[in-house]
């Protein structure tokens, strides 16, 4: 049996494990190049805040029609070299760390 500071442990060597993923490390540059530039950073952030809730509408709303447009109105900011790098180095990243909490939940088989 593992006590709750054995698991800290545990879990900070964890995090470490994550930190040196190609996927994390990645991520963690295009955040940096981003953050060069903070207009750039600001609106990719902005984007990404309303991108989420229009995610996370109510079912019943039709979604599709205000992602559409909301990827319009920030074509040009998509298409961004840097910004195209970061959005995709975002996803591999929390593609990663969906899967590893999936197989956490599941492990515990509850």
């Amino acid at each position: 049996m593992y006590t709750e500071k054995e698991l800290l442990k545990k879990t900070d060597e964890f995090t470490e494990m994550v930190k040196e993923t190609q996927e994390y490390m990645d991520y963690s540059h295009m955040v940096d190049v981003l953050k060069r530039k903070p207009e750039l950073y600001d609106r990719v952030m902005d984007f990404r805040r309303e991108n989420y809730f229009l995610q996370r509408a109510p079912e019943h709303e039709d979604i599709y029609d205000r992602v559409a447009e909301l990827r319009k109105r920030n074509e040009e900011l998509l298409d961004t070299p840097e910004v195209y790098d970061y959005l995709m180095t975002e996803w591999a990243y929390f593609h990663m760390i969906q899967i590893l909490y999936d197989r956490f939940m599941t492990g515990l088989d509850l």
